[in-house]
């Protein structure tokens, strides 16, 4: 079974049934219901802000989300630990100068080389107290918390082996950022209408 690995918001779009990407996904749950792909989520999705703004009370309810989508259950992913953001038991050490860490600082540099990878350092560059900051869900933290997210779905993708990550957020498609991200790993960055022709093969 080929690997693929869905970004957070395929699993909204998913839920709410977007015209614009719906069709494709259903395809390829399809697929993943028939062993033909094997689907993967991040668990760090679980640490995503809903449409109301605001977070899963636990894990099972993210878990239950992912459940309802498909015949045959997507695989979680754990990232990496971070307090505040993930859930326990849900994620794995990657201590600073170990390989993980590395992995997770080039996947950071590569998406967002203007943004500090510490939220101490970011706060401090913002000019706020991180931990009033992240006491009162402040915007610089909302900002910092989303794009390590982003990240952290990265590192998911390719420290569990993905061979195609499969997003709408043009962020990951940037000429900028996309051959950075291949190149550590990422294989492929597909639309899902990519993955669906590629897997149909030629007719």
């Amino acid at each position: 079974m080929i690997p693929v690995t869905f970004d957070h918001n395929l699993l909204i779009d998913l839920e709410s049934k977007d015209e614009a990407t719906s069709e494709a996904l259903r395809h390829l749950v399809s697929l993943h219901d028939t062993a033909q792909i094997n689907i993967r989520v991040a668990a760090i999705g679980a640490s995503e802000r809903l449409k109301d703004k605001t977070y899963a009370p636990d894990f099972a309810a993210f878990q239950g989300r992912v459940r309802r989508l498909s015949q045959r259950e997507f695989e979680i992913l754990k990232p990496l630990g971070y307090w505040d953001i993930t859930y326990w038991d849900w994620w794995i050490w990657g201590g600073e100068g170990t390989p993980e860490n590395e992995l997770e600082q080039k996947i950071h540099t590569a998406l967002f080389p203007e943004t500090e990878f510490k939220w101490q350092d970011f706060a401090q560059a913002s000019g706020v107290d991180h931990d009033q900051a992240v006491q009162s869900q402040s915007r610089e933290w909302q900002k910092w918390r989303n794009r390590k997210c982003d990240v952290l779905a990265m590192w998911c993708h390719i420290y569990y082996a993905g061979d195609a990550f499969i997003t709408t957020d043009g962020h990951f498609h940037q000429a900028t950022k996309k051959p950075a991200l291949i190149s550590l790993g990422a294989k492929s960055i597909l639309y899902p209408s990519e993955v669906v022709s590629m897997v149909a093969g030629p007719k």
